[in-house]
């Protein structure tokens, strides 16, 4: 799939993440969450996902460079009686953000929510991330629900 970015084409793939992209996934969120994480602990919970039949990570791939990232967590919800896609992130690394690879993401995290008969894609957003809220938007989701946190630790 080509994506124009700046009038130069790219030659965009997206492919499931594996165990060996760890690095390129840890650096993707570090910069998603604009701090450095704790490198052990993300990495057991990597690897515990990628796994999960219920996860899925995909990486947005231009020749040999990831260059984004996009997980979608189904779980089975009882108040919705179906299956639920929430999108836990996607990240398009700074330089190639605003090129199209963000939607080419969320388009194919929707092919799997709708082959896994989910109902519902939902995502939360920090409420400090207006390009994403911007973005969401775009992609034609509405903002119906609140969330609310209690921070345990």
């Amino acid at each position: 799939m080509g994506i124009y970015f700046f009038g130069d084409e790219i030659d965009l793939k997206i492919i499931q993440a594996s165990i060996e992209h760890l690095d390129c996934v840890y650096e993707l969120i570090c910069e998603l969450e604009n701090e450095c994480l704790n490198k052990d602990a993300f990495s057991q919970i990597y690897q515990g996902n990628i796994s999960n039949s219920n996860v899925y990570y995909l990486l947005a791939v231009n020749e040999s460079d990831i260059i984004g990232f996009a997980s979608l967590h189904i779980q089975r919800l009882l108040h919705h009686c179906s299956n639920i896609g929430e999108i836990q992130e996607i990240v398009v690394s700074r330089k190639h953000q605003h090129s199209g690879l963000g939607t080419a993401l969320f388009n194919r995290i929707k092919e799997i929510a709708a082959s896994n008969d989910c109902s519902q894609l939902e995502v939360c957003c920090n409420r400090v991330r207006e390009e994403s809220h911007k973005f969401y938007y775009k992609q034609g989701m509405q903002n119906s629900h609140y969330k609310y946190t209690y921070l345990l630790a």
